[in-house]
């Protein structure tokens, strides 16, 4: 589960360098995010839904070493397209870890015990967010960009190296593949309201977030005026307060409904991502940006962790189709965000502006599936 955000987060303080090293555009930059998140996209599509006929582990061992391949390939990379290729390849290979570590989950547990695990996920990958900038701000100077992608390249034959030895099948009671079943299996769980409003949820908080990620770094430091890593220590504040808020939802679950969670934590999100909007809007002061802004990150466990156990828990007899989907869809949406955030000439502005509309989408969502 840490594959992912390490792909994401570690390369984020050189992206301004990078782009200054193949002399293209933010936006260009950008696109190595872009391709990311469709590849995440696209393999947890394809791979959620075979893997319950194939079984986890063989998918996983494939979905590593493929991963391995591509930060390979990226670190390489002689040309920014190249780049961008490399990372839709990583991108596939992570997205096929990810839906295949959550649909291990309902392979093995329902409910409140479910939602705990989904909610550690969220913590796991809440550590990498603490981890991935700080290494790769204290990186970025001695080795560079292509140095980082090394460095991932080695966690990346660690991912292969567990799933081969550590990780047993789960999947026991598999279905023969055939087309047929695998379209009823999406149009089923595409007919329960229930289900895809908790996918909107999950996949726009998502977009809230990624809106942060693919922004902040040139606004923090190109806009801002702030170092490298002073960007670090932003970045890893606000991720060690998503660690807090998953532990915290760990805690308050077994005594409070994950509806009530998931709502205060969408309700903290938009009333934060507002704050930053009218500051962005008002003046960009550093003293108020930064507090609010770890308001507008820090309950995405409230809110993903929930709103994923509360779904796939609908369609408990489809999980991998279930997570494939939501994974998709997230991963799109994600995709779209950075795209967003490049659009117009203010960054600051687009950002807080794709937070809140994403944060609102994903409340209203929330509201109307009672």
């Amino acid at each position: 589960m840490a594959s992912g955000p390490f792909a994401i987060d570690m390369y984020l303080p050189t992206l301004p360098a990078l782009a200054r090293e193949f002399m293209v555009s933010e936006a260009s930059v950008q696109l190595t995010l872009t391709a990311f998140m469709v590849g995440m996209a696209v393999g947890q599509l394809v791979v959620g839904t075979i893997s319950d006929s194939l079984g986890r582990k063989r998918l996983l061992l494939m979905g590593a070493a493929l991963s391995l391949l591509a930060c390979l390939a990226c670190a390489l990379a002689p040309q920014i397209w190249v780049l961008v290729l490399a990372r839709l390849v990583h991108g596939l290979g992570s997205g096929a870890c990810v839906v295949l570590a959550r649909a291990i989950v309902p392979d093995l547990a329902s409910g409140g015990v479910a939602a705990k695990a989904f909610t550690m996920m969220m913590v796991i990958q809440s550590v990498a967010p603490v981890a991935a900038p700080v290494l790769g701000g204290l990186l970025a100077e001695p080795i560079g960009w292509r140095g980082i992608f090394w460095v991932l390249a080695g966690f990346s034959a660690l991912q292969l190296f567990v799933v081969g030895f550590v990780i047993p099948e789960t999947r026991q009671h598999r279905s023969a593949l055939r087309l047929g079943p695998v379209a009823r299996n999406f149009v089923y769980v595409c007919k329960q309201r229930r289900f895809l409003a908790m996918l909107l949820a999950f996949s726009f908080g998502f977009g809230s977030m990624f809106s942060y990620i693919s922004a902040s770094s040139f606004v923090i430091q190109d806009i801002m005026g702030f170092s490298v890593r002073s960007y670090t220590l932003c970045f890893s504040i606000n991720a060690l307060g998503i660690m807090a808020s998953g532990l915290l939802n760990n805690r308050l679950i077994d005594r409070v409904s994950q509806r009530a969670l998931l709502l205060g934590g969408l309700g903290t999100l938009l009333l934060a991502d507002v704050t930053l909007l009218i500051i962005v809007l008002t003046g960009l002061s550093p003293w108020a940006f930064f507090p609010v802004l770890f308001f507008g990150v820090a309950p995405i466990p409230l809110v993903m962790g929930n709103a994923f156990s509360l779904g796939t828990d609908l369609v408990r007899k489809h999980a991998g189709a279930a997570s494939s989907l939501m994974g998709f869809v997230q991963f799109l949406v994600a995709g779209l965000a950075t795209i967003l955030v490049g659009v117009g000439g203010n960054m600051a502005l687009s950002m807080s502006l794709s937070m809140a509309v994403m944060s609102a989408i994903a409340l209203l969502a929330s509201v109307r599936a009672a």
